[in-house]
């Protein structure tokens, strides 16, 4: 798939330099404007003056190439679309090759982190893959019997273990704890 988007963006490309070439040529001197003139113009004359069967030709030529821009133009916002479903994942080398981790996956270190610190009523996560690394935001609902400032350092200390021990990486992962709503805990709701 990447082979055939980088081939559809070369054509895109081509076609968008051809056209705009035109633009300049039509804009720039009288000379570029006659070239252009008199060629069209043959066109058109050749297409008046011939027999049917050419005239046929010649449109379903220029039908067919008309098809092939619009296939192409659609192939490229279908291929931009298949990149930003990719981007969904974190790419982890090894020695027999690539290993695909989806942010999804990632994403599941709510759960763990629930579980596994006191204070926690409920938590949201959103993994974000950029070139500079992975970003971590953490949407929390805390319980009022504890500080909310060392639940949410137990959190984000909680979070890069997690994140580092799962794909094995040592990458400095900084996330952002966004505190939601804190609650007071109710007796059904006691660890």
């Amino acid at each position: 798939m990447r082979y055939f988007n980088r081939i559809i963006i070369i054509i895109n490309t081509a076609l968008f330099l051809c056209v705009g070439a035109m633009f300049v040529a039509v804009s720039s001197t009288h000379v570029a404007n006659q070239w252009l003139l008199s060629t069209m113009q043959s066109a058109i004359n050749s297409l008046a003056g011939s027999d049917t069967a050419k005239i046929i030709a010649i449109r379903l030529a220029v039908f067919f190439t008309g098809l092939f821009f619009i296939f192409t133009a659609l192939f490229t916002i279908f291929g931009n679309i298949e990149k930003r479903r990719s981007e969904r994942t974190v790419v982890l080398e090894s020695p027999l090759g690539e290993i695909m981790v989806s942010l999804g996956a990632i994403e599941d270190f709510s759960r763990v982190v629930k579980n596994q610190i006191n204070g926690v009523k409920d938590i949201k996560g959103k993994v974000i893959s950029t070139r500079k690394g992975l970003k971590v935001t953490a949407h929390v609902t805390l319980f009022s019997d504890r500080s909310v400032s060392d639940v949410t350092q137990e959190i984000q200390e909680a979070i890069i273990k997690y994140i580092q021990f799962t794909l094995g990486i040592s990458n400095e992962i900084k996330p952002t704890v966004i505190v939601s709503k804190v609650v007071f805990r109710q007796k059904e709701n006691e660890k």
